[in-house]
């Protein structure tokens, strides 16, 4: 599946006072590294992200792509990882410049300032994928039972790329939701994964910014364990993008404000071009 780094070198133990049957005990947990990660194309810095440690060259590739200043991976001559950054040679030189003009900036839901593509220029997804209902489940089964950080802390989002008949291909944990896709469409883009052979699991909402890479990168179907956004549904229903929320199978644990609630009965609301996801 994927190369992420160990998952002790993604957390670090604390020391806190936990309540627990009424009482305060000491306790020591995990929480997740954060840790700022400068890109620089051309020798000209780029961007600085905040993200879990893992999966940089991915990343990185998966950033540039679906941000636009790649069109594909062929466009790289190297990329050179040092400890908190990454030096990317593009063979087009004047590309990053052109591209940093003809874009805009913008706060994102994750908090940070972000270039991002023009959603005019996306095109219709083409692809035959169809996949049954149990798949979707399964998948998004093992997106759980795989991702450890998020089992252990619940501090990142996990998401995954899987066959049509729900063999992960990839799965990446990272603090940013917009994080875990760059890392999977960078992954696909380096071992040239067809991205319209395979559909998206994920634990972060799609808002627009994230349907507009999912869009960007091919992907026919994604489904998510959360919510979804007017203008995400937009953009997916024009890219011809399969979107389904809040899918949750039986057994499921769904964390609340106040307590750990357990899923009896599985569901999913299919939004946009439901025709791709059959019942068995």
């Amino acid at each position: 599946m994927n190369s992420q780094t160990a998952v002790k070198d993604r957390l670090k133990p604390i020391k806190c006072r936990k309540l627990a049957g009424g009482n305060f005990t000491d306790a020591e947990i995990n929480v997740v590294i954060e840790k700022e990660f400068l890109i620089h194309v051309n020798g000209q810095h780029l961007v600085t992200a905040s993200i879990t440690p893992g999966m940089e060259k991915e990343f990185t590739v998966g950033y540039l792509f679906g941000q636009g200043f790649i069109d594909n991976i062929n466009e790289i001559d190297s990329i050179n990882l040092e400890r908190n950054a990454a030096k990317v040679e593009l063979k087009t030189h004047g590309k990053v410049p052109e591209r940093l003009d003809n874009t805009g900036y913008r706060i994102v839901s994750g908090g940070g300032k972000t270039v991002y593509f023009d959603k005019a220029a996306l095109l219709e997804i083409s692809s035959g994928l169809k996949t049954g209902k149990s798949n979707i489940f399964r998948a998004m089964n093992t997106l759980f039972e795989t991702s450890a950080i998020y089992g252990d802390t619940e501090g990142v989002h996990a998401a995954g790329l899987f066959t049509s008949e729900a063999t992960a291909v990839c799965i990446t944990e990272d603090i940013g939701r917009h994080n875990t896709l760059d890392k999977l469409i960078g992954y696909a883009l380096i071992n040239r994964v067809d991205c319209r052979d395979v559909f998206l699991v994920s634990t972060g909402r799609m808002a627009s910014e994230m349907v507009t890479k999912i869009c960007r990168a091919g992907i026919p179907i994604a489904a998510t364990k959360t919510a979804v956004t007017d203008a995400g549904l937009d953009i997916g229903d024009k890219c011809d993008l399969t979107i389904a929320g809040f899918v949750r199978d039986a057994g499921n644990k769904i964390n609340t404000d106040m307590e750990v609630r357990t899923v009896k009965e599985a569901g999913m609301k299919i939004y946009t071009h439901p025709e791709r996801i059959t019942d068995d």
